[in-house]
């Protein structure tokens, strides 16, 4: 084979290599998007690093079928506090009830008008308020509750857990050093005991590196730092797939909203359900994009547009930033500005045209003060 010939085989590869990789890149970037596959990342997540070698194997397969089945019914949860009539009443979209699921709950409730009257002080209590965060944990059993218990440093902590005579940590359970021991003949007095305490055990472990000192690979100083660490991440991590169901089992108009309500509750970052909030049938996108903007959003965020809307799942979304979607989305079919938007305006227009009053006030003081010098020094001269 000469070489013209290998140099075309070679480009062929190089053609059938390309090709493969837009394919998968083309379907990695779909998945990145897909709300239901960034919920399976988190329990696979979970799984490698909560689960695993933790259980036998007939139960590791029970825990993930338990962890997606708690994601659902935390956001079945926040529908029952939020129902979709609520969500468009709190950020008006489409479908508006007249009712309040306050009223439904301690008004319109026959077991309530049995047992108390209707001047009762229960009829003024609001059932966001009451079905509230704390309430629904307490009243989980213990299995899915642990999962919101506050991450915990262990109290004792060894440098080598092989000479438990050794230095040691007595840690809170936030990480800070109530006492240490053995540290002075273990780091030749570079580091002592005194020193240590108060500090936290992660600036311990910083300020034994900066000595020189090597810590072992199975010193518990730095696995109860990661077991801390992989505790915050599992609890952020299910905060973060309970939101994405909410959005997805909520459709194109109240998925978003009501994402966007648990989002600013658990502190979530605000951004994700905005970016699956473009569907342009929306009559209320621009006060939904509004209540973004004052909760502190980007108007730089991109976003994609039409995700609930797609007939194939495999179709590239086009996207759009906030900044042109608030160019080109009009508030509804008579006005293009929302209410509050317009009376925003006319407060700098008043603004405005009070100041262009108070300079020509000005202007015509000067001119004032101009006439009189010259009359006051015509009069001199005259003189």
């Amino acid at each position: 084979m000469n070489l013209k010939e290998e140099l075309k085989k070679l480009k062929n590869k190089l053609s059938v290599f390309l090709a493969v990789k837009a394919i998968a890149d083309h379907f990695a970037s779909i998945r990145n998007i897909s709300l239901d596959a960034k919920i399976d990342d988190y329990i696979k997540w979970n799984f490698e690093n909560m689960v695993k070698g933790e259980y036998t194997n007939f139960d590791e397969h029970w825990v993930s079928i338990e962890l997606r089945n708690f994601i659902e019914k935390m956001a079945v949860w926040y529908e029952l506090r939020y129902p979709d009539y609520e969500i468009n009443r709190l950020m008006p979209g489409s479908g508006q009830e007249g009712m309040k699921v306050s009223d439904v709950m301690f008004n319109s409730n026959s077991y309530i008008n049995e047992l108390l009257d209707e001047n009762s002080d229960v009829r003024a209590l609001d059932w966001d308020k009451f079905y509230n965060t704390s309430a629904f944990i307490k009243s989980l059993p213990w299995e899915e509750r642990y999962r919101f218990q506050r991450a915990r440093y262990r109290n004792l902590v060894y440098v080598d857990p092989n000479y438990i005579l050794h230095a040691h940590l007595h840690l809170t359970s936030r990480g800070f050093v109530e006492s240490a021991e053995g540290f002075d003949s273990y780091s030749n007095y570079k580091v002592t005991n005194k020193q240590l305490k108060g500090m936290h055990v992660k600036d311990v472990v910083k300020l034994l590196e900066e000595n020189g000192i090597t810590l072992p690979s199975d010193n518990e100083l730095e696995a109860t730092i990661n077991n801390v660490e992989k505790w915050i991440k599992q609890k952020e991590g299910l905060l973060d797939a309970v939101m994405y169901r909410i959005i997805e089992r909520g459709g194109n108009c109240i998925g978003p909203r009501r994402g966007f309500l648990f989002a600013k509750e658990f502190e979530r970052n605000i951004d994700i359900p905005v970016m699956y909030a473009i569907d342009r049938s929306d009559p209320g996108l621009r006060l939904f994009i509004n209540e973004y903007i004052k909760a502190g959003g980007s108007k730089d965020l991109m976003c994609y547009v039409g995700y609930f809307s797609r007939t194939n799942k495999m179709k590239k979304l086009d996207t759009i930033s906030i900044q042109d979607l608030i160019l080109t989305q009009s508030n509804d079919a008579a006005t293009f500005y929302t209410p509050e938007e317009t009376e925003l305006h006319q407060r700098m227009v008043n603004v405005l045209s009070s100041q262009v009053d108070q300079n020509e006030v000005k202007k015509e003081q000067v001119k004032i003060l101009r006439l009189q010098r010259r009359l006051e020094k015509s009069k001199r001269n005259t003189k």
